[in-house]
């Protein structure tokens, strides 16, 4: 481990467990030598971040920047080591040779008109495996070239998950093949755009966490397939009449939770979302805010109840997610839901279900905990970005949170005037930024201000600058990220 001093020196973000440095430079390399086959998308990321930040070309060859795989290294670790005669990028995996390649950007300084390194050795790795940033694409429309972004912003930080909420009541924005109007009312991506995206992120080892959202905020499901999703009535003649939103039923944005043929049809589109994103080990299935009291007036929910013994709508809602939860797990990948299902009922959540803790409010983190579930750290003061609300936190109020930390405004929140504390756990995963209801344009400067503090923090569950400290390293990998990003 370095002495504070030595990690002090230089810009990087997140700080490295260890930097070895002196005052001397060398010239930046303009040729890259991949020694394993592997590595070699790595090597394509490196050129064209170099030229897009920096416009200097590096070509491949059979000397220069070296990336070596070494099978000592720990998985997701990794070293850069500019001492000797040439640039030495070394880790076990694409995961840990990316971390390399983002630290090696950052290195990277302008003298007297020359691209230079400090001579230097610098070993790291995470402390938190889930360091992610969410971006809403339901609300407000997304473009690709957007997400395309997002990646490349998080390959500079170290953010392991991309976590895209493709669908809410305003969009269903993936495309589908198991019912195919689900995009005739909104934007929408293409198989070829889901690809692309894929493709990007897996040269980066960015992951993306797809986001089907259910029961409630599914408006979209129950607009375009009433006839499978929506609640139903009985009218006096005992006929059952198909909820369109109007006076027998007015809950338009949440779906059945007792027809078989709305629990067939969502095992079908989780299948469909399961194949669309095959690198991801976590599908999230939504879980949150759902206006289950209209359960009561559904016959079919009624019905399941009685025959599943079940006594009212929070434990049907618990039921629910569990259900969707097993038919992710059925795919071979894990769930992760939303913190919103009650304690009631929580037994039929299978443990392997990873809870979004974000409100403090549906259940807190301590007994989430408690019941066995792994968490992510999702608290709204301070990761969350929302425009409609006057509260607005950056790295300043980062730098004062922990990923054992839940806040928030909300008086109804127990979180506001106590914050929730949890002693150190494995059972903690990480923690994200969640950016809602905004267009690029609204978010990306504020997702550059927030999510390298992330970063820091999850990268490093111990605190190493003081706030000035930090902001000034902000400042510095900002404007390099925003030259990555930027329009040509």
């Amino acid at each position: 481990m370095s002495s504070r001093c030595e990690r002090q020196l230089g810009y990087i973000i997140p700080t490295p467990k260890k930097i070895e440095k002196s005052e001397e430079r060398i010239l930046l390399s303009d040729t890259i030598c991949v020694a394993h086959e592997a590595f070699l998308p790595a090597a394509s990321t490196l050129c064209a971040s170099v030229k897009k930040i920096f416009g200097k070309d590096i070509t491949l060859s059979d000397r220069g920047i070296m990336l070596i795989k070494d099978d000592r290294m720990q998985a997701a670790s990794y070293s850069v080591d500019t001492r000797g005669d040439c640039v030495i990028l070394r880790a076990n995996d694409f995961e840990g040779i990316c971390y390399a390649l983002s630290t090696f950007i950052m290195m990277i300084t302008e003298r007297d008109g020359e691209l230079c390194l400090a001579r230097s050795f610098i070993s790291d790795a995470p402390d938190r495996d889930y360091r992610a940033l969410m971006v809403d694409l339901a609300r407000e429309w997304h473009p690709l070239n957007t997400i395309l972004k997002y990646i490349d912003v998080c390959f500079m930080l170290k953010i392991k998950y991309l976590h895209l909420h493709f669908i809410d009541d305003q969009r269903y924005t993936l495309p589908s093949c198991v019912l195919p109007e689900l995009t005739k009312y909104s934007e929408h991506y293409t198989l070829d755009d889901i690809e692309k995206m894929r493709a990007y992120a897996n040269e980066r080892s960015v992951i993306i966490v797809p986001e089907f959202e259910v029961p409630g905020h599914a408006a979209m499901l129950v607009r375009t397939y009433p006839e499978i999703f929506a609640l139903r009535a009985k009218s006096e003649d005992g006929a059952t009449i198909v909820s369109d939103g109007g006076a027998i039923i007015t809950a338009k944005n949440i779906i059945c939770a007792g027809s078989s043929v709305t629990h067939d049809a969502v095992s079908k589109l989780i299948d469909e979302v399961c194949k669309m994103f095959p690198e991801s080990p976590y599908i999230h299935i939504g879980g949150d805010e759902a206006n289950i009291n209209a359960w009561n007036d559904c016959h079919e929910c009624v019905d399941y109840m009685r025959e599943h013994g079940i006594s009212d709508v929070h434990e049907l809602y618990s039921e629910f997610v569990g259900r969707v939860a097993q038919m992710v797990i059925d795919n071979g990948r894990t769930p992760i839901v939303w913190e919103g299902f009650p304690e009631k009922g929580v037994d039929y959540i299978p443990k392997e279900t990873i809870v979004i803790a974000w409100e403090s409010l549906y259940q807190l983190a301590p007994s989430l905990l408690k019941h066995g579930f792994r968490v992510i750290n999702g608290s709204w003061k301070p990761l969350y970005i929302v425009p409609s609300y006057q509260n607005r936190w950056g790295a300043r109020e980062i730098l004062d949170w922990n990923v054992y930390t839940w806040q928030h405004w909300w008086d109804r929140s127990p979180a506001k005037l106590n914050p929730i504390h949890v002693p150190p756990t494995d059972q903690v995963l990480g923690a994200q930024i969640s950016a809602w209801e905004c267009t690029y344009e609204e978010e990306i400067g504020k997702v550059l201000e927030s999510l390298p503090t992330l970063s820091e923090l999850t990268w490093n569950t111990e605190r190493l600058y003081t706030t000035d400290e930090f902001l000034n390293k902000l400042r510095h990998n900002v404007h390099r990220i925003a030259r990555l990003i930027a329009d040509v």
